[in-house]
């Protein structure tokens, strides 16, 4: 007997409750895989982020759009509570008669401020007929947020011990230092440095960086077989990023009016995730989903910053899980997940200190301020660094009565590779390991509330500023710009607690 979709009535009372959270908070720009969240309903969140073969909420179409056609008439709202503790610490650098260093950060330990963040997320299932459901889901990706205050941190341009060969030739007998507020060098000259060469961006110190991404998914599922179900959702993607305290890497960009301080910019895009979803035997649930890079407009008022003239497109991702049921009332969850950070230049792009130095930072720095494929902005320029990265998951779910009990680690390796620390700072995106916790309690027919908790422990990496000494020849020739041990060290560190509460209706 086919069932009718819900009333106009029940779907509008639904979709405003499912987007007034969205407009009232803040998303939060966060890191847990990368960038990506390690789970999106309060189960998976439970679950370690396992849950491409189970299905038991609406928001479990995000990660499976062949999910829905398991699931009735419902809704499912979540706010998630995020604190990211990040910290960046420099080290001392060995600055030789022959060397120039490019940018040195400030010695010492920095900790990002803005620590607390609201994540809301949204979905809600029907079915049109035996065989076609049909779903909306309104959730945040992930994405960056760090902050670090002007006064707590400074950095060193150009700086040499002594004004003898190409220094000379640079920058004849003037004071061939720089030292600037902020962790970027972004604000006005330290008291007691004049900066008369203008490496300092003299203006905003507090270097910080916003990105969050929202996607909107319309989503339709096809009950093949009573145990088979593939589904659909194109998605419709919108970022909003900010960068704050880079204005001293302008001079080092091809767009140096669109590197820092221009407020938020937004970004348009789409894609599609695929999923199939099923029972080949009564024990046992697979799943599996493949999501296409979300082709993003430009930001074009950071074009100078980002690598393709500000392009920051979506990485490609899978998924893939299992589901064993020993009992009636348990389940243990297997999943696994790739995401191709590395194919998004903007993001995956490394700094090669060689080929920056010779090519673009020492040709700005005499005066050469013409296009360079090595500077900032460039089709091949700079970015991240990041690698592609395994994600493995595993939950487990007791049911008893109204209550489900649930549990779940998370392990990967993070993205960042120790060559590519300096640019980093601003995206320590380090965590490797997610511990999770949380409950159900269906409260009546129709209600039912969620709770999660996750901790990721801390997981310092380390690595060389490249920038930090340039080696130089006596006879005036650039000799090396690559990392050894005498190269400034950064450490960045992050750990992570989560708080999520749920709430869902069937109707």
């Amino acid at each position: 007997m086919t069932r009718s979709i819900a009333t106009p009535a029940i779907r509008r009372r639904v979709l405003r409750a499912g987007l007034l959270p969205m407009l009232l908070l803040p998303l939060a720009a966060h890191a847990t895989n990368g960038y990506f969240a390690h789970g999106y309903s309060a189960s998976q969140r439970a679950l370690g982020g396992a849950g491409t073969a189970m299905a038991e909420d609406a928001l479990a179409i995000t990660v499976n759009p062949a999910a829905s056609a398991r699931l009735g008439s419902r809704w499912d709202a979540n706010l998630s509570l995020f604190v990211p503790l990040r910290e960046v610490e420099a080290g001392p650098s060995r600055t030789g008669a022959l060397d120039l260093g490019i940018v040195e950060i400030g010695e010492g330990k920095v900790e990002s401020q803005h620590n607390l963040f609201a994540i809301p997320g949204f979905a809600w299932v029907a079915p049109v007929s035996d065989r076609v459901h049909a779903g909306l889901a309104i959730y945040g990706n992930g994405g960056l947020n760090t902050v670090y205050k002007e006064k707590d941190a400074s950095a060193r341009f150009a700086g040499a011990d002594s004004s003898v060969g190409l220094v000379d030739q640079l920058f004849g007998s003037a004071p061939t230092e720089g030292r600037c507020q902020g962790l970027y060098g972004g604000g006005a000259p330290q008291q007691g440095n004049a900066d008369l060469l203008g490496f300092c961006g003299n203006s905003n110190g507090t270097a910080s960086v916003d990105l969050i991404q929202l996607f909107v998914a319309p989503n339709l599922s096809y009950k093949v077989t009573p145990e088979w179900s593939l589904g659909v959702s194109p998605l419709l993607a919108v970022q909003r990023f900010e960068a704050k305290g880079l204005a001293a890497f302008a001079r080092f960009s091809n767009s140096p009016d669109r590197v820092s301080d221009k407020g938020f910019d937004f970004s348009y895009g789409a894609g599609v995730r695929f999923g199939v979803f099923g029972s080949p035997l009564s024990w046992l649930d697979v799943g599996a989903s493949w999501q296409s890079r979300v082709y993003m407009s430009r930001f074009r008022e950071y074009e100078g910053l980002f690598a393709e003239r500000g392009d920051f497109d979506v990485p490609s991702n899978w998924n893939a899980g299992i589901a064993l049921k020993p009992t009636a009332n348990q389940k243990i969850l297997f999943d696994y997940q790739r995401i191709d950070f590395n194919d998004i230049a903007s993001v995956g792009g490394r700094l090669n200190p060689e080929r920056f130095v010779s090519d673009c930072a020492l040709p700005r720095l005499l005066g050469d301020n013409s296009e360079n494929a090595a500077c900032l902005g460039a089709k091949n320029g700079p970015g991240f660094g990041w690698q592609d990265i395994d994600v493995y998951k595993v939950g487990y779910q007791l049911r008893q009565g109204n209550w489900a009990w649930r549990a779940g680690y998370s392990q990967t390796r993070q993205p960042i590779p120790s060559s590519e620390t300096l640019f980093n700072l601003l995206a320590p995106g380090v965590v490797e390991k997610h511990y999770t916790l949380g409950s159900s309690w269906q409260a009546s027919k129709r209600l039912g509330f969620d709770l999660s908790l996750m901790y990721a422990p801390s997981n310092p990496v380390k690595g060389r500023n490249p920038l930090s000494r340039v080696s130089l020849a006596s006879n005036d020739e650039l000799v090396d710009a690559g990392v050894d041990e005498r190269d400034q060290m950064l450490t960045l560190d992050m750990k992570q607690y989560e708080l999520t509460l749920g709430m869902s209706y069937t109707y």
